[in-house]
Order: C-alpha cells, then structure tokens, then sequence
C-alpha cells in the first residue's frame, strides 16, 4: 500500500431508482400497483459489464441494486472466487476462477474488487487469464480495479453455469485483502423479474516468513 493512500468517500450510486421508489412507498407517491408495474419495467442488462462501484464490499451496492427479485444468495445458485491464495506472497500471481450457477440461467455477469481491509484502497491488480481477453474485461475507477464480465462473457456453455477467469498479481503491501464479488444470474427477459443475484466476500492475508 502507498504511504498517504485513503479509503475513498465515493457515494453509492443507485441506477435501478431503488431509493426513490423506497421514497415514494413512504409518501405515498407510488402505491403497491404502481411499484408492481415499476418492477416489471426493463431493467439495465449490462451485458457488456455493470457499471463500477457494484461488487458488494466496503459499503458499495451490488447487482441487487436493479435485480431485486429475490434475496441475495437465494437458493438453488451459488457465486464463488476460487485460487484465492490463504496468504499471497507479493508480487505472486494467482489465477483465479470465478463461477456463477443457477438453473436455467440464460445470461449472467459479475463483478470483482480486491482492496485492503484496513482502508478500502486498491490491493494488487488485475488482469483477464490467457484466453479471456474477450470475455472479460478490467476498468479503474477512483483508483480501484473492477474485473468484469464482456458481452461475449455474458452468455453461459450450459444452461445453468458461467465461469471466468482473471490472474491477480498480489500487492507490496502487507494488509489484509479482501476480495468481493457479486454475480447476477438473468433469465433474459429483458425486465428485473427472474434475476438472481449473488454475493462472495473471501479474505487473504499477507505470508509472513
């Protein structure tokens, strides 16, 4: 980590207009029929990737934020981050799968941060895995990395899974990081209903000799 590095302030964003429907529930704006008509509208797909700040960590929202169907991590699908290392070594590199199932999932996306526990700021970095390039795709936004799904990454091989696969180059630093993901399972048709969304926070320490 970089001497004088802070954990940023950024806001949470809300695309979906959640909090103003919350609002309008609580002053009697919307009634329920109108929040049913709402919630069947067509929500942003983002097949190309989702917009950054939607992994799930350090306070940030997660696909959740537009695909509310269901709760979180509701069953039968499952969102996991494997090859994360139980202690990096700096300067290693770490391949690492990240696997989306749900039965009969049509399309699906993810999101992924890795940023020390400590303050939140960047921790290591990110690149797509040999032969992914097309798949899946790495942006920077108030300096944290977010490794994502591309649109020719959003479609499943099978009906019910997705996998991706990055290469995360541990830091210099000595903290604690965190890596969180979130992973949203669509049924592809165009509206909110159907959406699964799903969440995975895993933790590696630095490897002290």
């Amino acid at each position: 980590m970089k001497a004088g590095q802070t954990r940023s302030g950024r806001p949470a964003s809300d695309p979906s207009g959640a909090g103003f429907l919350l609002a309008a529930l609580a002053t009697g704006v919307v009634g329920l029929a109108g929040l049913s008509l709402i919630a069947a509208a067509p929500a942003p797909l983002y097949r190309d990737g989702p917009p950054p700040g939607f992994s799930g960590g350090f306070g940030e929202q997660s696909c959740h934020a537009c695909h509310f169907t269901g709760d979180v991590n509701e069953a039968p699908g499952r969102l996991t981050v494997e090859g994360v290392p139980e202690a990096y070594q700096a300067g290693e590199s770490y391949p690492l799968v990240i696997t989306l199932t749900r039965p009969e999932m049509a399309l699906g996306g993810f999101q992924l941060s890795a940023r020390f526990e400590d303050d939140g700021t960047q921790a290591g970095e990110f690149t797509p895995a040999a032969g992914e390039e097309a798949r899946v795709q790495v942006s920077v936004d108030r300096d944290v990395q977010y490794a994502y799904q591309a649109d020719a990454g959003s479609t499943p091989a099978s009906p019910d899974t997705l996998r991706w696969s990055v290469v995360w180059t541990a830091p210099d630093g000595d903290g604690t990081v965190v890596f969180s993901a979130a992973g949203n399972a669509a049924d592809g048709d165009e509206t909110a209903e159907g959406d699964y969304v799903y969440t995975a926070s895993i933790t590696s320490p630095p490897e002290h000799p």
